[in-house]
């Protein structure tokens, strides 16, 4: 039986400084034997599809600084899971959209240099029968985890929305059910982030552990005030 960490999107560069010692003090708390990156290791921004701030960095410059703050995470765990998302995949999807076939895209392992085991794009790992995905892949709107769970039928850990955080409970006379929503680690003064100013929610900085399949906890990264 595992005892899985549950990291939440870090979107390289912009992951918070100070979110990988938090996670490896929340590692040792619970004896964790298992690593699970639920997706968006890194963000991309300057090849997205959305609009772009004059201000942020070239492709070129973001891949060398995002690189460091991912081999930060490999150092700290060097094996774990990693779930693609939609950010990560954005290289992926920016061929397909050029037309150009797969072969041409270099592993994600070997771009962003970990010895992580990959999963790609909407798959849903399962371990101890709960399954972990990215999130995208499933319905959205308040309580994603839980939604999912119950469409999985399945205990449920996602990731990719930022704002929700927490675990919740669902049973009907057959069977019972969690939703682990994990946060993320991200730094939301940096430019990539700017879009979310517009947002009321904001996102909540943290990770997720389960126990045996059957325990779920959020844990908090509480930081001091600005």
């Amino acid at each position: 039986m595992a005892r899985v960490l549950t990291i939440g999107d870090t979107h390289c560069p912009g992951m918070r400084r100070g979110y990988v010692d938090f996670l490896k003090r929340v590692a040792d708390t619970h004896s964790v034997n298992r690593v699970v990156h639920m997706g968006d290791l890194v963000d991309w921004a300057s090849i997205s599809y959305h609009e772009k701030s004059p201000g942020l960095s070239n492709a070129t410059k973001e891949i060398r600084n995002a690189r460091r703050q991912v081999a930060r995470l490999a150092k700290a765990f060097p094996e774990a899971d990693w779930l693609i998302g939609n950010h990560d995949a954005l290289t992926e999807r920016q061929a397909i959209s050029a037309g150009l076939p797969p072969e041409v895209l270099r592993d994600y392992a070997d771009l962003w240099e970990v010895d992580w085991m990959v999963h790609p794009r909407f798959a849903k790992l399962m371990i101890d029968g709960v399954v972990y995905s990215h999130g995208d892949s499933g319905r959205s709107g308040k309580d994603a985890a839980l939604t999912q769970a119950k469409d999985n039928f399945r205990s449920t850990v996602v990731g990719h929305f930022h704002s929700q955080a927490g675990v919740r409970w669902w049973a009907n006379p057959e069977f019972r059910v969690f939703g682990l929503s994990v946060g993320c680690g991200i730094d939301v003064r940096r430019l990539q982030f700017e879009y979310g100013r517009r947002f009321t929610a904001k996102p909540i900085l943290g990770c997720g552990v389960v126990l045996d399949g059957r325990r779920a906890f959020f844990e908090p990264w509480l930081l001091k005030s600005r």
